[in-house]
């Protein structure tokens, strides 16, 4: 690639989505904040960039993938600069919709090796399959080697999977490999586009399954091979998760949004668990709060349900499935709590919260992966009448520019 004359540029600041951005508006990836860079611009379009002077903050990345594997943005951030980037991260979100002065604790870490659920891509060329994350702004898959992020139980089965997926992809075939680490084992799910699953190739991914001890195997949504359901405790309470379950990506930052939450209930004793999931909340808060569970999607309701009737000694507990964006609970049916969880996906629930906001509901523990939608939702509570005690960042998705989140709310 022959290069165009270059331009030096002064980094100002770490952008939300991870990129370093200068004072022309320009945003340059693997910068960091008061860094000199040399841009130099090839002809096909395509540039380089040189640091030229690097900030003290700059760390070696902890990994060889860093800056082509598309699932990581910020390793090349000092731990505690980093730490303190994702705590800014929601100050800025809260400051936007006027939520100025409000308590965000440091960020919480999390430490590496914990993810226990992944969705990586797998590509057959020629006589080996590749198997990884998508590169950084390609449709490319990163030949992964390593990562730091995943539990170390989940990237010992990327060499086994090479293997064996040899014989089930057609040449530059490519399939989405969902991995989840249960308490009982690996609950797998692959979506291989022009599978026939005929009896044949049944018989072969089963076999692939048990040598590679899956709980469960699920291929294009079809039931392959179960040794065993895969199962989560929470509190005294045993799921048995459906096919394609949610599950927060790390277990220790689950325990820390568990105890946030119980914290945060207080001693309520009616309490609405609001996009429960299977459970993750309601089991734990069962041994001590009357709740009702409430989630839109079927298989998570029915888990629930069946693991409510299965525990012992617990206060009376429900589960509904309901489509919470188009039939929110209304201030009538949320005044029978005394406390709310809510915890939606990243498009947040701003039709629950003008609900809230209208009710008397004395305590909301929220949780949240997107501060921006968290902080639109906040606005809402605010202006009915609710006090946003404090919010606590949590890195559970480590050296991404992604900030999960719990926070208080109470009625003045």
């Amino acid at each position: 690639m022959s290069t165009l004359p270059g331009q030096n540029v002064q980094v100002l600041r770490v952008g939300h989505k991870g990129d370093g951005e200068t004072a022309e508006g320009m945003f340059v990836p693997f910068t960091l904040a008061g860094e000199e860079v040399a841009i130099s611009t090839g002809e096909d379009g395509s540039y380089a960039v040189e640091v030229v002077k690097p900030s003290p903050d700059r760390v070696k990345p902890a990994c060889r993938h860093f800056g082509t594997c598309g699932a990581c943005q910020l390793q090349h951030m000092a731990p505690r600069a980093y730490l303190d980037w994702k705590r800014e991260q929601v100050i800025i979100a809260l400051a936007q919709r006027g939520l100025d002065g409000i308590q965000v604790e440091p960020t919480i870490a999390i430490a590496p090796g914990t993810r226990r659920r992944a969705v990586l891509s797998a590509r057959r060329i020629r006589e080996r399959v590749v198997i990884g994350f998508q590169e950084r702004g390609g449709h490319f898959i990163n030949d992964m080697q390593e990562c730091p992020v995943l539990h170390p139980l989940l990237m010992a089965l990327v060499p086994k999977l090479q293997l064996a997926l040899e014989p089930e992809l057609p040449e530059r075939g490519q399939a989405e490999l969902a991995l989840t680490l249960t308490d009982s084992g690996v609950d797998a799910a692959f979506g291989i586009p022009g599978a026939k699953l005929d009896r044949e190739q049944r018989a072969r991914l089963a076999i692939l399954a048990d040598r590679l001890r899956f709980a469960r195997l699920t291929v294009n949504e079809e039931l392959v091979h179960q040794s065993a359901p895969p199962m989560m405790a929470w509190g005294r309470g045993q799921v048995a998760l459906p096919p394609a379950s949610f599950l927060q990506a790390t277990r220790e930052a689950e325990v820390v949004m568990q105890g946030h939450v119980t914290a945060d209930v207080g001693k309520a004793r009616k309490v609405a668990d609001l996009f429960s999931g299977c459970g993750a909340f309601t089991l734990p808060l069962a041994e001590a709060h009357a709740v009702s569970a409430f989630d839109s999607e079927e298989g998570a309701i029915a888990a629930l349900s069946q693991a409510l009737r299965g525990m012992q000694g617990i206060k009376p507990a429900t589960a509904e499935r309901r489509d919470l964006f188009r039939r929110p609970l209304l201030k009538h049916e949320l005044d029978a709590f005394d406390a709310v969880v809510i915890d939606p996906p990243r498009a947040g629930a701003r039709a629950q919260a003008e609900q809230l906001a209208k009710s008397k509901v004395a305590r909301i523990a929220a949780v949240s992966c997107n501060p921006a939608t968290f902080s639109r939702d906040a606005r809402i509570l605010v202006d009915g009448g609710y006090r946003l005690r404090v919010v606590r960042p949590i890195d559970q998705f480590l050296w991404s520019a992604h900030v999960e989140l719990t926070a208080l709310f109470e009625r003045d």
